[in-house]
């Protein structure tokens, strides 16, 4: 009995040498992503915070999270240029632009989204909370005076004629 738990505990540690340093897996943590039934921007968060949470570098997060997805995606990122390949931001916004999770994506998933039945209030507030981190951090919203700007705007959009609203379009997507 003593074996198979000291080997549960390495597997869950997953610890290993490399480099000169031991490095924590994030493949024993969490499952690879897969299209069909998780929201990329919701996936990067919870790897984010995983990673936060094992004590993993950021200059590490690259390769952990190639780890983690499909073969297709994996291949999206590595015809980056290698600097690109190794900026953990960058690749996220490579998969984020892949699943067009633009600004006006997250926009309406923040205001259309709905609690699933039986899921926590707390679910709710997180992924809430990631779609307007996606929409300001796509319009490089960093202060309370983009933020007021973005919200008037986002409300002349809402009460605008149909024409007017097709006609600028393109313009109001990078209205901030």
């Amino acid at each position: 009995m003593r074996i198979s738990n000291d080997a549960e505990v390495n597997s869950v540690a997953s610890t290993r040498r490399e480099n000169g340093k031991n490095r924590l897996s994030l493949k024993n943590l969490m499952q690879k992503f897969d299209a069909q039934v998780s929201d990329i921007s919701m996936y990067l968060a919870l790897f984010e915070r995983q990673a936060r949470t094992a004590g993993i570098e950021e200059t590490d997060w690259v390769p952990q999270l190639i780890s983690l997805l499909p073969l297709d995606l994996a291949q999206i990122i590595i015809k980056e240029s290698e600097e690109k390949m190794q900026d953990y931001l960058n690749v996220k916004e490579v998969l984020l632009d892949r699943f067009k999770m633009k600004p006006e994506t997250f926009r309406l998933k923040f205001t259309q989204h709905q609690r699933k039945p039986g899921a926590l209030w707390r679910e709710l507030v997180f992924e809430l909370r990631n779609y307007l981190d996606g929409w300001l951090d796509g319009l490089e919203v960093r202060d309370f005076e983009n933020l007021k700007n973005l919200m008037i705007s986002d409300q002349i959009k809402r009460r605008v004629a149909g024409e007017v609203k097709e006609h600028f379009l393109d313009e109001w997507g990078k209205v901030s």
